[in-house]
Order: structure tokens, then sequence, then C-alpha cells
């Protein structure tokens, strides 16, 4: 009964360090990218299609996490000192540094196949803004507003032309 209940927390501790737990993060990035698919949809008289509509879910979940896991990777000493981020997962110790490499590995796999989906243009986009996400935390160090440094470009993605 004790391994099932040691199994169970690593896998809480996985969604928080995700931060599924915790939707705003995820909506911050998805919801102008969606609206923005409305918008080039409704441009030209049509709607979104079903399949783009879920690879900006999906793409907005994987590169969300994946962000999530840079910041406390880069982040897990200072987490430690702060009562609000004491307690996450690699701050608190409760996974190991590998295992963020290795969470961090898969949601991004995850995002760059869903980008993978997109048109050049847009995919070229989602390559770009990854020394953004990479580079954010390093921002909240010299910056007093680091998400001027990181400002989404998930608008911008969507608005080329939809899939191949």
């Amino acid at each position: 009964m004790q391994g099932e209940s040691t199994e169970t927390s690593k896998w809480v501790q996985l969604v928080r360090l995700l931060r599924w737990d915790k939707p705003t993060g995820r909506l911050i990035l998805m919801i102008p990218a969606l609206w923005s698919l409305v918008l080039a949809a409704r441009a030209t008289a049509q709607i979104p299609p079903p399949d783009l509509i879920a690879v900006v879910v999906l793409g907005s979940l994987a590169a969300s996490a994946a962000g999530c896991v840079i910041n406390d990777l880069w982040d897990r000493d200072l987490d430690r000192q702060v009562a609000r981020t004491r307690t996450r997962p690699l701050a608190a110790r409760s996974l190991s540094i590998a295992v963020g490499v290795a969470v961090l590995a898969i949601a991004g796999g995850c995002a760059l196949l869903a980008a993978a989906y997109l048109q050049p243009l847009s995919f070229g986009l989602c390559l770009a803004a990854v020394p953004i996400i990479a580079i954010y935390p390093a921002c909240k160090r010299f910056s007093r507003c680091p998400n001027w440094c990181c400002r989404s470009p998930g608008g911008l993605l969507y608005w080329c032309p939809g899939p191949p």
C-alpha cells in the first residue's frame, strides 16, 4: 500500500511541476492563439478547422508545461527561499533534476510535434519562441517586468494559413 501512495504522490508532483493544477498559465498562452485563429478564419469567411483547434490546444498545453519546467529548473534553488514557491517539486526536492529534464524533453517534444503540423512560417515562429521561453527565468533576475521580455507570440502563429 505504501508503494501505491508513493507512486500517486509522484504523479501529483508531476502535475504540479507542469502546473496543470493551475490553468491560468495555459489560458494566457492558449486564448490569444485561439482568438487569432478565429480572426484569421473569419477574415476568409471560414470557420477554424477542428484539427487546427486541437493543435492549438495541445500545443499550448505542451509549450506552457515546458516553460514551467524550464522556469523551475532555473529557479529551483531560489524557489526554496520564497514561501510561495518553496513547495514546488524541484525546489522541495520531491522530484529530481533528471526527472525535470526528462519531463522538459517530453513536453518540448510534444510541443514540437504540434508545431510541425503548422505552416512553415508558423513553425518558424514557434521555434523562434523557444529561446524567449528559455530566458524568461533570467529576465526575472534583471528586470522588474520580466513578462515584457516574453510577450506571447501566439497571436502571430495562427494568423498564418492553416495546415499544409
